[in-house]
């Protein structure tokens, strides 16, 4: 078997999805019987589509019954003519590749790749993979082509990627997952040890599809990994929130994420949703986060929404965190919005400090700031950082100032470090400072 690379796959295009759906449903209605999965996807997570059996796009295998193609199943025809569904020729088939990759004008080539698209059948795929790679197509037309492969007839595509050179397993494993998830789910937990290096690859392509059709499909099988204390779970949630965020709307992906179980996954994409819906709309973002305030799974999520905002206005982020309830999170989102606060107007910044009383809120809100004026003025960063009351930020805010003014000013950095009341070990942190990034 060839090692594949993992290609990230984009949602199936809209133009060709309307071409094929209805013949995907056929499929699937005329399908019979159960995979049976490794790893099973609770019924009640399950969409009104199959999600398993032996169907043309699960096992490879195809009954009785004539091919259908995704376009003949639509009641389409070929050619645009009446008479009822058929199937292309050979010849038509190279016809129609003829204009959809050779055809000088670009809207003759889209129109005559969604038809060529719309009559791929599970019988015809490998004949129509020949124009692709005689004309050397690639980019979205190769992407979509392996989607739809992989939704006709997972198994035969999973099956011929695996042993191709083209990068394609992603995309064939994508569609497959979309359509059949519980018999793309058994083919990987059934991998030949030959075949178990593109577990992995393989893996996140089956999420990533799932995620396509059926978000609660993928939330739970990424869940029960979780529960399993399977490693991989966190990077294959992060999959799955990628796809929502992505592809729903924000009402929608908000409630996605309050439905998921407590803990630091739901944390996870309490985050990035709070990152999308804050540059939506960032007073509505902070009504719905609130609502978490004082978890600690949604520190995270709390800060995205304080730093984001500071980034348009962050007097009225500031003003909204100091008025949530007391935490991490709350910290967190004040030294954040207090960093950009800072950059734009270092300033109106410190007056808005200075009015603070004593407190952890303050300490957090000098932390950010110290922090961000330390690359354009040490000095002054160093004066902040020394009126944080709490102990250990202020030793972690010093620290971070003095290492700013070692890469500035090495003499002046160790003419203070004597009397800056720091402990050995952050002494030779700042007379040590790490690596930039290039």
């Amino acid at each position: 078997m060839k090692g594949k690379s993992v290609i990230g796959h984009a949602c199936w295009a809209a133009v060709t999805a309307g071409a094929f759906a209805a013949g995907l449903v056929l499929d699937q209605k005329n399908s019979g019987g159960s995979a049976g999965p490794s790893v099973k996807v609770p019924p009640s997570a399950k969409s009104s589509r199959s999600v398993g059996g032996n169907a043309p796009g699960s096992s490879g295998t195809r009954g009785a019954r004539p091919p259908v193609s995704a376009g003949a199943a639509a009641g389409q025809l070929p050619g645009g003519g009446g008479g009822g569904p058929r199937v292309l020729s050979e010849a038509e088939i190279a016809a129609v590749a003829r204009d959809a990759f050779r055809n000088g004008n670009p809207l003759v080539r889209r129109k005559a790749f969604d038809q060529f698209l719309s009559n791929m059948t599970a019988d015809n795929a490998q004949e129509m993979l020949v124009h692709l790679k005689e004309n050397r197509v690639g980019g979205d037309k190769w992407r979509d082509f392996h989607y739809l492969w992989g939704t006709l007839d997972g198994k035969a595509a999973v099956d011929h990627s695996l042993e191709s050179e083209e990068r394609d397993l992603s995309y064939t494993m994508a569609g497959w997952a979309s359509n059949y998830p519980n018999a793309a789910i058994d083919y990987i937990n059934n991998l030949s040890e030959e075949d178990r290096g593109s577990f992995r690859h393989l893996q996140e392509a089956m999420v990533s599809g799932m995620a396509d059709n059926n978000t609660a499909v993928a939330t739970d099988y990424v869940l029960q990994l979780a529960n399993q204390g399977d490693d991989r779970a966190n990077h294959l949630f992060g999959v799955v929130t990628r796809e929502v965020v992505s592809n729903v709307g924000i009402d929608e992906a908000a409630r996605w994420s309050e439905s998921l179980p407590d803990g630091d996954l739901k944390g996870a994409a309490l985050d990035s949703v709070a990152h999308r819906f804050t540059n939506s709309d960032p007073e509505a973002a902070a009504r719905w986060v609130e609502q978490f305030a004082g978890q600690a799974y949604a520190d995270r999520a709390i800060e995205e929404v304080g730093d984001e905002w500071a980034e348009r206005d962050p007097a009225s982020a500031v003003n909204w965190l100091e008025t949530i309830q007391e935490g991490r999170g709350q910290s967190m989102g004040l030294y954040s919005a207090f960093g950009e606060w800072a950059q734009r107007d270092p300033v109106a910044a410190g007056e808005r400090i200075s009015s603070m009383e004593r407190s952890p809120q303050r300490d957090a809100a000098i932390g950010g700031f110290s922090r961000r004026i330390s690359y354009d003025d040490p000095g002054a960063a160093i004066e902040w950082a020394n009126s944080i009351a709490d102990e250990g930020s202020r030793t972690r805010a010093l620290t971070h100032a003095g290492q700013q003014l070692f890469r500035r000013d090495r003499a002046a950095a160790e003419a203070w470090i004597g009397s800056s009341g720091l402990p050995e070990e952050a002494q030779r942190a700042v007379l040590n400072p790490p690596n930039r990034r290039r």
